[in-house]
């Protein structure tokens, strides 16, 4: 047996505190009938409510609540197989990591909000397998095409100028690392149908190498879809410079005059390079999260099956059983007339009031 949302336990604290109340609540009641006179005499007297009955009304209450915090929770009990297909587009993210992308004409720098971009676009990829290359002087494959986007999550915190040692940017290596990775998980799937593929560039679009006509004749050949997406301003900003540590030590400068460098965002470089969709992540607001969108226009294919188990929800039944005795606690009448009613006084003889006094004591 497992819980779907343990952290809902909290809820339960709602138990001692109904419990209290009714504890509470019964004092009082206590209270008030000792300041009007004997307990027995009142008895006797008036209608009474029944303390039996009370208490089982307080007790279907406090239990409700438990059962509502146990469903809260979400029991789960046993476990189903299912067979899951898999349909989708094959996409590799290449993220742009030279030192260009620490400038802060985007905040809080281009490379993170970069990174926060691919996290935000993750969960509506449906299904489709997403890999993820760094590139800057030099290019690796971070993360093979996988499904399992938690894991992609945790290669894109780590990634950073640091993990590779060649400086500036070259679109034609992160590109040649691309096809090294389809070529790889072509060969993985040979029994299968070839899913679509696609390329998303993210970067600020200098480029010191050239070659992107290239880029995009080998895409159009190798029938890849090519998407890019500017991360900057055209204004641009400083490159800040960071010990080994994380503290900034100042900001890249020129080797002669020692002037600040500052980075551009070049769009015409990524728009260049996009053959099927160029977008734009600015300051307060980024069309990346159109892509999905052209992807689904891409043909699916299948990626096989996958089988899983799957719990059972079992909360559905200590929430009918609460929702019961919740119906249940107003049926459950707590006061009821004393038998016989109250006595008239004329009608004892002599002397029966005091013994009807000395009864009540």
């Amino acid at each position: 047996m497992s819980w779907l949302h343990p952290a809902y336990f909290w809820a339960l604290l709602a138990v001692p505190l109904a419990a209290g109340l009714f504890w509470y609540a019964m004092r009082r009641r206590r209270q008030a009938r000792d300041a009007l006179g004997h307990g027995a005499l009142i008895g006797r007297l008036t209608p009474t409510a029944s303390a039996k009955r009370r208490r089982w009304k307080a007790a279907l209450v406090v239990s409700a609540v438990l059962l509502l915090g146990a469903a809260l929770a979400g029991p789960r009990y046993g476990t189903k197989l299912r067979q899951v297909e898999r349909r989708g587009a094959d996409l590799l993210i290449a993220l742009d990591v030279s030192k260009s992308m620490h400038a802060e004409d985007i905040a809080p720098s281009r490379l993170r909000r970069a990174k926060r971009e691919i996290k935000d676009l993750l969960p509506r990829l449906e299904g489709d397998r997403v890999g993820l290359i760094l590139f800057a002087g030099d290019a690796f494959l971070q993360c093979p095409l996988t499904t399992d986007y938690g894991a992609l999550r945790q290669y894109l915190d780590v990634a950073g100028p640091d993990l590779i040692g060649t400086p500036s940017t070259r679109f034609q290596s992160a590109w040649r690392a691309a096809e090294a990775a389809f070529e790889a998980n072509a060969r993985g799937t040979q029994n299968m149908r070839a899913p679509a593929q696609a390329v998303l560039f993210i970067s600020d679009g200098e480029d010191h190498a050239g070659g992107v006509e290239s880029i995009t004749r080998r895409a159009n050949e190798q029938g890849i879809a090519v998407f890019a997406a500017g991360v900057g301003t055209p204004e641009g900003g400083p490159i800040p410079l960071y010990s080994d540590d994380g503290q900034q030590t100042g900001y890249k400068r020129t080797r002669r005059g020692g002037s600040r460098v500052r980075t551009r965002l070049e769009e015409q470089t990524l728009q260049t390079l996009a053959t099927e969709g160029y977008f734009r992540i600015g300051p307060t607001e980024s069309t990346l999260g159109s892509l999905p969108a052209a992807l689904r226009q891409m043909e699916q294919s299948s990626f096989g099956t996958e089988k899983f188990e799957e719990y059972n929800e079992q909360f559905q039944w200590p929430l009918a059983l609460a929702l019961l005795l919740l119906l249940t606690e107003p049926l459950i009448r707590s006061r009821t007339p004393k038998d016989g009613g109250p006595r008239k006084a004329e009608s004892h003889p002599t002397g029966a009031a005091d013994g009807g006094a000395s009864d009540a004591e």
